[in-house]
């Protein structure tokens, strides 16, 4: 299965999708209220937000279906308001799937320092939205070296008279002729064995632990800071490319398969492609699939991009099923 973008409704075109065939799933649906794209059947409309958890509710039981054992789910929410009042839906969203059995790895804070301006005058303006970490098992695909972030200067270690100023671990694997010659600071004030002393000035880890920076970088955290991007075409809401690509790196194994259940114009497979890594697509506006299709041609190069119609007949499952079967899980 690669390079599909299927058309129609996502919890009617998602059932197509055979069960554990995604690595990997990327998406950001539309927030309730918040804009009209004009479409028939369109998310973020419903009279009533508990309505609109509600289909969400029933798309993650969709998802958690086709997602492998192994695989990530990553959603991003925002919210909205409504007489004066922050509705808090991210909020309402996660706690829901933990109620329903997911496991939430994090709460993703991702900050644009070129948020939208703001002209409210009587709280602050919204610079961030979540992005929630979900998994089904304990044990599931995670590469974090992928994303370490590299250091500014190199890493070495702290001299021992800044780095271990706290007597019980600076001393932890001193003798007691040793400890008596440090005193409350942890600075060498006296005799002490060649051994030791040798130990002192390599710095060596028995006495002093291991360097506490990966070589490889650290770890990113929970805030993302990632600007958003213009798209020249007439899509609302697309993705930075960084942000996909930031998640697919780290939560998606090589070769894998990325599923974004409302397409838009396709940035999650535009990501995919130049990672080397397979995707399908559901997107209920026409319009949009067009872009993703422009937006995507150029990278057509074994397979064609396919687009299965909301009236498609049951030959669909069959031709996906197979796909999956000659390419291999």
């Amino acid at each position: 299965m690669n390079r599909e973008i299927l058309v129609g409704d996502v919890l009617e075109k998602i059932k197509e999708i055979p069960d554990k065939s995604i690595d990997c799933v990327i998406t950001s649906p539309p927030y309730w209220t918040m804009r009209d794209y004009s479409v028939k059947g369109q998310w973020g409309l419903e009279s009533d937000y508990h309505q609109y958890l509600a289909k969400l509710g029933r798309l993650m039981d969709q998802l958690r279906r086709v997602l492998k054992d192994t695989g990530t789910c990553w959603i991003n929410l925002g919210d909205t308001y409504n007489d004066k009042s922050r509705i808090g839906i991210p909020e309402r969203f996660y706690i829901n799937c933990i109620d329903n059995g997911w496991i939430a790895r994090n709460n993703i804070v991702w900050a644009k320092n070129n948020a939208m301006p703001c002209s409210v005058k009587d709280r602050f303006g919204n610079k961030f939205e979540s992005i929630f970490f979900f998994v089904k098992q304990q044990k599931y695909y995670f590469n974090l070296d992928a994303v370490r972030e590299k250091p500014i200067t190199p890493t070495k270690a702290f001299n021992v008279r800044v780095r271990d100023t706290d007597k019980a671990r600076f001393l932890q694997n001193a003798t007691i002729s040793e400890v008596k010659t440090h005193n409350k600071k942890g600075e060498f004030m006296g005799k002490a064995s060649k051994e030791y002393l040798l130990k002192w000035q390599k710095n060596e880890d028995s006495i002093h632990k291991t360097n506490p920076y990966h070589p490889k970088g650290k770890n990113p955290g929970d805030t993302w800071l990632i600007n958003t991007t213009p798209y020249k075409e007439a899509h609302f809401a697309t993705f930075p490319e960084q942000l996909p690509t930031m998640i697919l790196k780290c939560g998606c194994m090589p070769g894998g398969i990325v599923l974004d259940p409302f397409f838009g114009s396709g940035t999650v497979g535009v990501s995919a492609e130049k990672l080397g890594l397979r995707w399908v697509g559901i997107e209920l506006n026409n319009d949009y699939v067009k872009l993703a299709k422009k937006r995507l041609e150029k990278y057509k190069i074994q397979t064609h991009l396919h687009f299965h119609s909301a009236n498609s007949d049951n030959n669909n499952k069959n031709l996906i099923n197979n796909l999956i079967n000659n390419e291999g899980n």
